[in-house]
């Protein structure tokens, strides 16, 4: 009996452990970090050649597709050339991406007088005021050098060594790898260049703006006038934009050139859902340099197609790792919390098939979810080694969670700040503390994280050993309390009443007698 109950006993151990820790999603994601898994294509790829383009005049070229930046076309991609006014796209950028464009700038004596004055100008004076928006359209359509420099010092509102110090933070932001900008206007300078490769990047941020985009389009434009001059009106110098030559799908662009640098350009294009841009440096002639534009545009588009990811792809296909196909079983696929996230998009040759791509799924543990969508992985699409194309997979929370970046913000400046009240690791902050002459442990700063971590999934590990504390406790009564007892209590009542019959039989017996 003894060793019977011993085995039910060890049976019941493994099942409470069975339970907590393989049932449990929560306790399983907690410990791991970024993990990834593979859903290899079921073709060989390995002897794929991808397209080879067309001879250019240029001495640099490229095609990258805006929303994956996938290179199509290149041509000496990396090569050092002087980009002209090609650089006024960054200049551009700059603007949108740290001002309104609704701000008054006013033109410094340095914007009127330190330009060449044989360079190309719009008329600008010192003192002239104008809207952002409307110097911008003098910057991206007349090319105009004083306006840019006058941009350049209204956006870092300072010199305009500030501006190029922010133009190559930028750059560098982007992943640019040869680049150095000393003006904001391309006017040239032996210390001022680029590379092919690095003006596709930034010309890939500036047309993810909708205000650059609406710009660079644009074919004429009115600036009203000022407290200087009449009202000027602007004609886009690029040609095809400008319709002096047709270019179907062109929807934007820069020209540049000057001596050193020859005849540069960038051009934006779009068709059957591909958004290009074309990068040309060091070309002899202008007539070349759109003759080369049109051909590597037209190679791309011959060339290569483009799927959108939510049109294709589910997290509820069997394609997906588990975690995502085991949702329908808890709710329905149109009522799942995980989504892929949109204008997501893979590109590929036109002789490939979509499902050929090798994904690889990236998971990545999310600290506090917001209210929303919550990026909790990634899928990366490669095709012959090649990366194709991306999207986010996103979990999206109905709740309104009080995060700690949300309560640090609304915490009142007159009130003591909470960290120096608790002092567990959470909170134990080595410079506040050290400024308020709070002692603070030895640790380094990566154990103060690691504790933080640590403490994070400490909870629902101290859950799942409550309970199976409770399991263990409960399943030990039941074993070896409540069953041989309620065996001793059955024989017990079964001998008094055995007993108390007895009784009865002798008290009948005596009546009789």
């Amino acid at each position: 009996m003894k060793e019977k109950l011993r085995k039910n006993f060890r049976r019941l151990l493994a099942i409470t452990f069975t339970v907590l820790f393989t049932a449990s999603p929560t306790l399983a994601y907690a410990d791991s970090n970024t993990n990834k898994e593979n859903v290899s294509s079921t073709v060989d790829v390995s002897d794929f050649t991808w397209p080879t383009g067309p001879e250019v005049y240029a001495d640099a070229a490229i095609v990258m597709e805006a929303s994956t930046g996938l290179i199509l076309y290149e041509k000496d991609i990396y090569d050092k050339h002087y980009p002209a006014s090609i650089t006024k796209i960054m200049t551009t950028l700059l603007a949108i991406e740290n001002n309104n464009l609704n701000e008054t700038m006013t033109m410094s004596h340095a914007a009127e007088w330190d330009v060449d004055f044989n360079s190309s100008r719009i008329g600008l004076v010192e003192g002239e005021s104008l809207t952002l928006k409307d110097a911008l359209y003098g910057v991206m359509l007349e090319s105009a050098n004083e306006v840019s420099y006058g941009v350049g010092e209204h956006v870092a509102n300072g010199p305009i060594t500030d501006f190029t110090a922010m133009m190559n933070a930028r750059a560098k932001e982007l992943g640019c790898v040869n680049t150095n900008f000393v003006n904001p206007h391309g006017l040239h300078d032996d210390n001022h260049y680029t590379c092919a490769y690095d003006m596709a990047l930034i010309s890939r941020a500036a047309i993810a703006l909708p205000e650059f985009r609406t710009i660079t389009g644009t074919r004429t434009y009115t600036i009203p006038a000022t407290n200087k001059n009449v009202a000027r009106p602007l004609a886009n110098h690029h040609r095809f934009i400008r319709k002096t030559l047709n270019y179907e799908g062109a929807i934007g662009g820069k020209t540049g050139g000057t001596t050193e640098a020859k005849t540069t350009l960038v051009t934006y294009a779009e068709r059957n859902g591909l958004t290009l841009i074309a990068v040309v440096l060091h070309v002899d002639t202008g007539l070349h340099a759109y003759e080369d534009t049109a051909k590597i545009l037209d190679f791309a588009f011959d060339n290569y197609a483009l799927y959108r990811i939510e049109d294709t792809e589910s997290v509820n296909t069997s394609g997906f790792t588990s975690l995502f196909k085991d949702f329908p079983a808890f709710v329905k696929p149109e009522q799942s919390p995980l989504r892929l996230s949109s204008n997501s998009n893979v590109v590929l040759p036109i002789t490939a098939n979509y499902k050929d791509a090798e994904k690889t799924i990236t998971y990545t543990p999310v600290k506090e979810y917001v209210h929303g969508n919550n990026v909790v992985g990634q899928i990366s699409y490669t095709y012959a080694g090649k990366y194709v194309g991306s999207t986010d997979i996103i979990y999206y929370n109905k709740d309104y969670p009080l995060t700690k970046a949300e309560f640090d913000a609304q915490w009142p400046d007159y009130l003591i700040p909470p960290e120096l009240i608790f002092t567990d690791s959470e909170t134990n902050d080595p410079e506040t503390s050290e400024k308020e002459n709070i002692p603070v442990t030895s640790d380094s700063t990566k154990d103060k994280e690691s504790k933080k971590e640590g403490s994070s999934l400490l909870k629902p590990i101290l859950l799942g050993v409550t309970v199976s504390a409770i399991v263990l406790l409960v399943g030990y009564y039941l074993l070896f309390i409540e069953l041989p007892h309620r065996k001793r209590r059955r024989r017990y009542h079964e001998n008094h009443k055995r007993r108390m019959e007895s009784m009865r039989r002798n008290y009948r017996d005596d009546f009789t007698e």
